[in-house]
């Protein structure tokens, strides 16, 4: 079996392909190569062998299909494979699509037995047996499972698989398997804390696994600097911060992790340049850390991409948009797209937060990435009931102890329903505006009471059509904002919010600049820190986001890319300040979206204001305690009517300041002693008065 490597940027893992027709593949020890994409695993070649071990619940396994490959479901019935697997789980499955199932679903979930005593199966299914009965058509793609959960202590080899005309020529492509180690082969050993590269033709029959394993110390002293040793010497190597070792074993022996200082030689052999880019041990980014932990409004995008092989890209369109923080929970945490994402994240200055089930080992989560000063920590779950709150509160502390980082959870919104608030996004279907604030301020309480992250995230989706075609906003828009964006303030933590990026059902709309401008104003009036776009990467030919499924820019992203360059512009003045709360300028049943409960009462800085439309105002005090504030302004009037309006205020300070569009400006006063602010449609100003 031969492993070819691709340049750094674009590496996915290559193994055998078929010899006879395209829906066939060999993974063992065939002639040809094809990609195959693991998702929540790390797949590995050993001696020729192919096997994945899960690093999370969904372990999914792909291998892309060109426009080309496609075939007739009637023709080819039957899916065969030949695996070895040690695990408890009794069940694995392949999704597909059709030229009539646009995507992977239940509608094509199509299980089969798997045996998990680590002997070599065989397991054929007659895929027209299914209960979904959809294998119909032109197959366009498919995903396999092999066990369906996953768990973290299977082990998984797969020889060979494809579909079939008859079980008699399944069964004939699977016995003609070759399944034995050939040690002419580079193998790779990966524990929890080392990669480790022996060369092929070091390894023959008898060999022992642990003669090139990694001892270390069971605890390690941060600050230290570490080599790896073979009885004593030194062999190449890298070791990183946290002390994850990427190492060449040429002989069987005793490899230790060494203080460098106590060490005889005072010094260690580098790791080959080849198998440092390889492995993504060698970073090299612009940005250093301090670039991404610095104080600023995060500008990110939670990231469902269906990409099946790495296009550098998806990060570039990502930061062209003005966007710095990834929730990277599609196709681009997996493990043969994860060095390219990082590396991409480095080299263009975007926060990660991976997707790729490391949390579940707290001691080890990100070892052998952490050097990438993108990687900000991961992801652990969305939308949680408060009878998780418990769990997930152990699992961050847990994380947060082991790691020194932040993991990221998503909220539900207040419009969720009694039983999700409880039991999770997954007990029942929202039922919109059947909201009760009292419930929801409780549920963002427990929330921070049980679970120690340093900010509180939720999504609100306030854009709707109504059946005459008109626009309507939805009408506890502000106060579903105030009553999280209060919790946050009360309890000395960032707020985050997920907007509306575009319209997924036909109630919803896409955004226009003027709506994700008002969107974006309004988070700001509340001191919002992090503004998230959900979805960023489309998923559906008729559910395009910013960017399509092929991989094309909509107009939402231009209108998106125009405000939030307009806001990063802005970030370090408004990050000076603190927010203070908001109060509200004819609000009315005209506007009741606009209504809020708790509103500030005392803001001196604001004497009078003049203006015939309704209005939100956020209260700032500077940070320095300097006696400067800010405020903002934004024009709420309905988006539907397009309306712009003028206030005007009376205010204390002498000096004023208005980013408009991110832009600085000097405002003086008129002849009536008033500073005047026009604000067109959707439009918020961020103020400063000394």
């Amino acid at each position: 079996m031969r492993l070819r490597l691709l340049p750094v940027f674009c590496l996915i893992f290559l193994l055998p392909a078929a010899v006879q027709a395209e829906t066939q593949w060999i993974l063992n020890h065939g002639q040809e190569e094809v990609p195959v994409i693991v998702g929540q695993g790390n797949l590995q070649q050993n001696l020729g062998l192919t096997q994945i071990l899960p690093s999370g619940t969904d372990l999914t396994v792909t291998i892309p299909m060109k426009p080309e490959d496609a075939f007739s479901a009637e023709e080819k019935p039957f899916f065969a494979m030949r695996y070895r697997m040690k695990t408890s789980q009794k069940i694995g499955g392949i999704f597909f699509t059709t030229d009539s199932l646009k995507s992977l679903s239940d509608q094509s979930y199509s299980p089969f037995p798997i045996v998990g005593d680590g002997q070599w199966r065989h397991v054929t299914l007659d895929l027209r047996t299914c209960k979904h009965e959809n294998w119909k058509g032109t197959v366009t793609s498919f995903r396999l499972d092999p066990t369906n959960p996953s768990d973290l202590d299977s082990e998984i080899e797969i020889s060979r698989l494809g579909f079939f005309e008859t079980a008699e020529a399944a069964e004939a492509f699977l016995s003609a398997a070759n399944d034995e180690p050939d040690y002419a082969m580079e193998t790779v050993l990966r524990g929890d804390h080392f990669v480790c590269v022996i060369p092929g033709g070091t390894l023959s029959d008898g060999w022992k696994k642990e003669d090139f394993l990694l001892q270390r110390p069971e605890t390690l002293e941060k600050g230290k600097v570490f080599t790896v040793c073979r009885d004593g010497l030194p062999v190449p190597c890298h070791v990183n911060r946290r002390g994850f070792a990427f190492y060449l074993a040429e002989k069987a022996g005793k490899y230790t992790l060494e203080d460098v200082a106590a060490f005889p030689y005072k010094n260690s052999v580098p790791f080959p340049k080849e198998l440092a880019q390889r492995f993504g041990c060698d970073v090299s980014s612009p940005f250093p850390p301090e670039y991404f932990t610095r104080e600023r409004i995060r500008l990110g995008g939670w990231g469902l991409a269906r990409i099946k092989t790495w296009e550098d890209r998806f990060i570039q369109d990502f930061a062209d948009c003005g966007l710095d923080l990834l929730i990277a929970t599609g196709n681009e945490s997996s493990n043969v797209n994860r060095l390219n994402l990082l590396q991409a994240c480095d080299r263009l200055g975007v926060e990660v937060y991976l997707n790729d089930g490391g949390w579940n080992q707290p001691e080890t989560a990100g070892e052998e990435y952490f050097d990438h000063p993108s990687f900000c920590g991961h992801y652990l779950t969305d939308e949680p009931g408060t009878d998780y709150y418990g769990k997930w509160g152990e699992a961050a502390k847990a994380y947060a102890d082991a790691t020194g980082k932040i993991p990221y959870i998503n909220l539900l919104p207040m419009y969720a329903n009694a039983a999700q608030l409880k039991f999770g996004a997954g007990a029942a279907a929202i039922e919109y505006y059947d909201s009760d604030p009292d419930l929801y301020r409780k549920y963002c309480e427990k929330y921070c009471d049980q679970v120690p992250t340093d900010y509180i995230c939720t999504d609100i989706y306030p854009l709707n059509w109504r059946k005459d075609g008109t626009r309507h906003t939805y009408p506890e828009y502000i106060e579903s904002i105030n009553i999280i964006a209060s919790v946050a303030r009360e309890r000395n933590k960032e707020f985050w919010c997920c907007i509306q990026t575009f319209g997924w059902i036909p109630s919803k709309r896409t955004p226009n600049a003027a709506e994700y401008r008002w969107q974006c104003w309004s988070m700001l009036s509340f001191g919002c820190r992090g503004i998230l776009c959900w979805v960023y990467g489309a998923y559906k030919p008729d559910f395009p986001s910013l960017v399509t499924i092929e991989n094309e820019r909509t107009p939402a992203w231009y209108d998106a890319r125009t405000v939030f360059r307009e806001i990063r512009k802005v970030s370090d003045v408004y990050c000076q300040f603190k927010n203070l709360g908001a109060f509200t300028h004819n609000a009315s049943d005209e506007v009741p979206y606009l209504k809020m409960s708790g509103e500030l009462k005392e803001f001196p800085t604001i004497q009078e204001i003049e203006c015939p439309d309704p209005l939100l105002i956020g209260c700032f005090a500077k940070k320095d305690g300097s006696g400067e504030t800010a405020f903002t302004l934004v024009n709420m009037t309905e988006l539907e009517a397009a309306k712009t309006t003028v206030a005007k205020l009376k205010l204390s300070g002498k000096t004023v300041t208005c980013y408009r569009r991110g832009e600085p400006e000097e405002v003086e006063r008129d002849a009536d002693g008033l500073y005047i602010f026009p604000l067109e449609t959707g439009e918020g100003v961020f103020v400063t008065v000394k």
